[in-house]
């Protein structure tokens, strides 16, 4: 069993590097195979097809995601030293965990209708969710005037999206060093 999990493991570790590097359309399941150094059947005994694999990538992704969310959510009491403590949790991981974020946003369109909405749902419960609970909770307790949390969360991630992309790290400068500024505009906008 521990063996079957390693397994399934190492597929989903490779297959995350390749969808990444490659793209959706530009990956075969015989890549994926020879990465992970298990055969072609192997590989459709822990997955039934690329469709399934992908989604399996993005949910491990999504799971470690709201991992970092609800461990940082504990270093902060207020609804912006959580937002700056989940903005830095997410960009300080590795550029390969950060792309599978924007990943997924390019290549939904892929996918059958049922794995979109199997996986808009997933999204929703284990990231934007989560970072709504911290401004719906803000809300309530007075720290943020009465707004749409779930368009607020969006916004606020959408300031994010940019530094998802390792390629615009030249440009933009290191993720992290963007945490306070981009919670300072969210919270304090750029007005004198």
């Amino acid at each position: 069993m521990e063996e079957t999990a390693a397994v399934r493991a190492r597929i989903l570790e490779e297959a995350a590097r390749l969808f990444t590097v490659r793209g959706y359309a530009g990956l075969s399941m015989r890549e994926v195979a020879e990465a992970a150094g298990v055969s072609k059947a192997g590989i459709y005994y822990h997955f039934q097809d690329k469709e399934n694999l992908f989604l399996a990538v993005l949910a491990a992704s999504l799971e470690r995601l709201e991992g970092l969310i609800l461990s940082a959510r504990q270093e902060g009491a207020t609804a912006r030293e959580q937002v700056r403590a989940v903005m830095r949790a997410i960009l300080a991981q590795a550029p390969e965990q950060r792309n599978i974020i924007r990943l997924a946003s390019q290549e939904m369109a892929r996918l059958s209708q049922a794995a979109r909405v199997s996986f808009g749902r997933l999204y929703h419960e284990k990231f934007i969710g989560r970072v709504e609970e911290v401004l719906r909770e803000g809300i309530a307790r007075g720290e943020l005037r009465p707004v749409d949390a779930r368009l607020a969360a969006w916004m606020l991630l959408g300031m994010a999206y940019p530094f998802l992309y390792q390629a615009h790290e030249k440009e933009l400068g290191p993720p992290a060093a963007a945490v306070d500024l981009m919670v300072s505009v969210f919270f304090d906008g750029i007005a004198r």
